[in-house]
């Protein structure tokens, strides 16, 4: 959330200025000034650090003056501070001009003072104080803009102050569409379990940066926990053909549309899964069931073929057989049942034999046929034997 907040805010830096509106500096705080911003600017850190620390401390001028002053100084000592990990002393200061000088500033100095000091209190992990002071901030700005709406959305996210966020997140994505901006937006409607306006969201981070894979399967997850299930599906299936899932992904891809009744474009998935991993037992196993809800024989023939050759199981050959008898292939299914006869227990024996004889009867090849009956008449399948036989001789 840390990472949202302050991707979707930068700090604001002061260079040098005068002071405006009603405070007047005179020509040696000018000068005092002017020489610790030409340090910074030449990145003389230490030189910056003693001038500034020096005005800080040492009262100069008006009340007013002296108040501006500091405040500038602690504002303009920020990022000298921070870059020497000392961001707890740039605070201190900070709060300090607060706490001080606050009465005595123009609006300007202290609302700048108040934002800087918002967002190391937030990177202090001092959320709670920081919103507290963006709330102070705010009554005294006359149009808060797009960057404070975010600030205040993520601050009260980072609080787990999920629906008090939403409307200064949307405020702010009315005015500009960033990745960190749309980012926490989905957080925020997540964690209400609002999937649909997350998944829009979400959508949209997808458009601004379509190169991203990991956007489209978050997406899709989002549209499925929304019940938009065919607008998931379509989102899966232009990221596959973008080459944004990994393998996982696509199997789920191609799961899913077997189970949504579109056993080809699934089948095409895991065949194309396999071309990686032609050994792969499981995938052979969902390509079968793929293939087997089509009407395209061929395939459905070698992805069986495959499947019984790799698993090497008799209930892989058995259905190689089943399915070339229902293809009217006798010959196909009789010579891959045959070699696995032997290797069944007798009740399934008996089943296979018959369905041999069956095969050499729809073949017309009667006198192969009635060996096979004769030998299942002391069987689990001698009443369908029987009357096989007693057709064959009325034949």
């Amino acid at each position: 959330m840390k990472r949202l907040i302050f991707a979707g805010c930068l700090l604001f830096w002061v260079g040098f200025v005068q002071a405006e509106g009603s405070v007047v500096l005179n020509p040696v705080q000018y000068q005092q000034l002017h020489k610790m911003n030409e340090a910074l600017t030449a990145d003389a850190q230490d030189e910056a650090l003693n001038l500034g620390e020096a005005l800080f401390n040492q009262p100069q001028g008006t009340p007013e003056q002296y108040a501006f002053v500091r405040a500038f100084v602690a504002r303009a000592l920020v990022q000298v501070y921070q870059q020497k990990d000392q961001t707890k002393k740039a605070l201190d200061q900070l709060q300090k001009v607060l706490k001080e000088d606050a009465k005595l500033l123009d609006l300007h100095s202290l609302q700048a003072v108040r934002w800087m000091t918002v967002h190391l209190l937030t990177g202090q992990d001092q959320y709670r104080q920081a919103l507290k002071l963006l709330e102070i901030w705010w009554q005294d700005e006359e149009q808060p803009s797009a960057e404070a709406n975010y600030l205040r959305a993520a601050l009260l996210a980072q609080l787990e102050e999920w629906q008090a966020a939403e409307p200064w997140l949307l405020a702010a994505l009315k005015v500009r569409q960033s990745d960190s901006w749309l980012s926490l937006g989905v957080v925020i409607f997540q964690r209400q379990e609002k999937w649909r306006k997350a998944a829009e969201l979400q959508h949209q981070r997808l458009t601004l940066a379509p190169e991203k894979s990991p956007l489209w399967s978050q997406l899709a997850q989002l549209q499925l926990l929304a019940g938009m299930t065919q607008q998931a599906l379509v989102t899966l299936e232009l990221a596959y053909q973008g080459k944004h899932l990994n393998r996982q992904q696509q199997e789920q891809l191609a799961r899913r549309l077997l189970a949504d009744q579109q056993p080809l474009r699934a089948a095409a998935i895991f065949e194309q899964l396999l071309m990686a991993k032609p050994n792969d037992l499981k995938l052979s196993q969902l390509a079968v069931q793929a293939w087997l809800q089509t009407n395209q024989p061929l395939p459905t023939q070698q992805a069986l073929e495959r499947q019984a050759k790799l698993s090497q199981t008799n209930q892989d050959w058995q259905r190689l057989g089943d399915w070339h008898f229902s293809q009217g292939n006798w010959q196909q299914a009789i010579n891959t049942w045959q070699p696995i006869t032997s290797k069944l227990d007798a009740k399934n024996k008996a089943r296979l034999e018959l369905l041999i004889a069956n095969a050499y009867i729809e073949m017309q090849a009667y006198d192969l046929a009635k060996p096979w009956l004769e030998g299942l008449l002391a069987s689990n399948e001698a009443d369908a034997a029987k009357q096989w036989l007693n057709y064959l001789k009325a034949f």
